[in-house]
C-alpha cells in the first residue's frame, strides 16, 4: 500500500486532524469526515530540467517523492498559485486519470486546470467555498511572480481577483488548518486570520536574501515571521514548510527548532517526516 492509499484509509477521530507532508509545500490533508484535500503538491521533478530560475540541475529534488503522481488519492486539490512547485501539472494530470477531482485555485490558473480536465473552482479571497463537506476560507499571500524589487512583496490583485492565495481549510467544525502558500508578512492576512483563527498553520519559513533576490526567486517567511503569525492567528500548532525540497531554496531545520524554543517556547510545533501521516489534536 502506497501511503497515498494509506491516507485515505487513516481513520481520525472527531476534533482532530491528519496531515502528512509531500515535501516543499505540499500536505494532504483530512478530518473526521474522512474528505481529503491535497495542497500544493509536487511529486514530480520536473524542473530539474525545466525551470526559468537558472540552469538545469539548480532545481532538482534533493529526495523522491513519498509516491508517484498517478498514486495520488485525492477529493479536492488546493493551489495556492502559478509557480510551478505549487501547480504543477506533471503531478495533477496522473493523478486525475485515477480520480476526478475539484481544483481550487486562483482564477489565473483557470484555463490551465480546465486543460487538464480537472472541475475548477475560483479561489477568491474572503468566500468561502464548502466541497464534499469541507469549508474553504481563501485568503490573500504576499507574493510576486519573479523579483522585482522589494516593491514585489505585495498582494496582487489581477482583474478584481488575488493571484497568489492561502487557505484555512475547515475539515471539520472548529477544525482549522491553515496553508499560507508562499508569503511575507501583511496586513491583509492578519486581519483574515484574526477572523478565521486557524488551529494549525503550515507555513514557508526559508526567509529570502539579496541573494536567492538576485536570482529572481522571491522569498518567504523568516522562521521568526512565520512563529509570530502563527501565535498572531492563535494556532496552536506550527509546521514548517518549503525548506527541505531544493538546496537553493532551502532553510535548516535545527535553525527553526532552535529559534522556536528560544524565542517562542510557548509555541507547540512539529516537524513532519515526509510521507508520514500525523493524527494532530487541535
Amino acid at each position: 500500500m502506497n501511503v497515498s492509499d494509506g491516507f485515505r484509509d487513516l481513520r481520525v477521530p472527531p476534533g482532530m486532524v491528519a496531515i502528512c507532508a509531500l515535501g516543499q509545500a505540499g500536505f494532504l490533508v483530512k478530518g473526521a469526515a474522512g474528505t481529503v484535500v491535497a495542497i500544493d503538491p509536487y511529486l514530480s521533478d520536473r524542473l530539474a530540467v525545466n525551470s526559468e530560475f537558472g540552469p538545469p540541475g539548480r532545481w532538482a529534488r534533493r529526495f523522491p517523492p513519498p509516491f508517484a503522481p498517478a498514486d495520488l488519492d485525492a477529493d479536492i486539490v488546493v493551489i495556492t498559485h502559478e509557480h510551478a512547485d505549487h501547480f504543477d501539472p506533471d503531478t495533477l494530470a496522473p493523478a486525475l486519470a485515477r480520480r476526478r477531482f475539484t481544483v481550487v485555485a486562483p482564477p489565473v490558473l483557470e484555463a490551465d486546470v480546465e486543460r487538464l480536465g480537472a472541475d475548477f473552482q475560483p479561489g477568491l479571497a474572503g468566500r468561502d467555498l464548502e466541497l464534499d463537506g469541507v469549508r474553504i476560507h481563501p485568503v490573500p499571500a504576499a507574493h510576486a511572480p519573479d523579483y522585482t524589487g522589494p516593491d514585489c512583496y505585495d498582494v496582487m490583485v489581477q482583474d478584481g481577483a488575488h493571484r497568489f492565495l492561502g487557505y484555512v481549510v475547515e475539515v471539520d467544525e472548529g477544525v482549522t488548518v491553515y496553508h499560507a502558500g508562499d508569503t511575507v508578512p501583511h496586513p491583509s492576512i492578519d486581519r483574515a486570520l484574526t477572523r478565521l483563527r486557524p488551529r494549525v498553520a503550515l507555513l514557508p519559513v526559508n526567509g529570502r536574501d539579496r541573494i536567492r533576490e538576485e536570482m529572481g526567486i522571491v522569498g518567504n517567511l523568516t522562521i521568526g515571521e512565520a512563529a509570530h503569525l502563527a501565535g498572531a492567528a492563535g494556532a496552536r500548532w506550527l509546521l514548517p514548510s518549503h525548506y527541505d525540497l531544493f538546496e537553493v531554496n532551502s532553510e535548516s531545520i535545527t535553525t527553526f527548532v532552535d529559534v522556536l524554543d528560544r524565542r517562542f517556547p510557548d509555541q507547540e510545533y512539529l516537524v513532519p517526516k515526509v510521507g508520514r501521516p500525523i493524527v494532530l489534536g487541535v
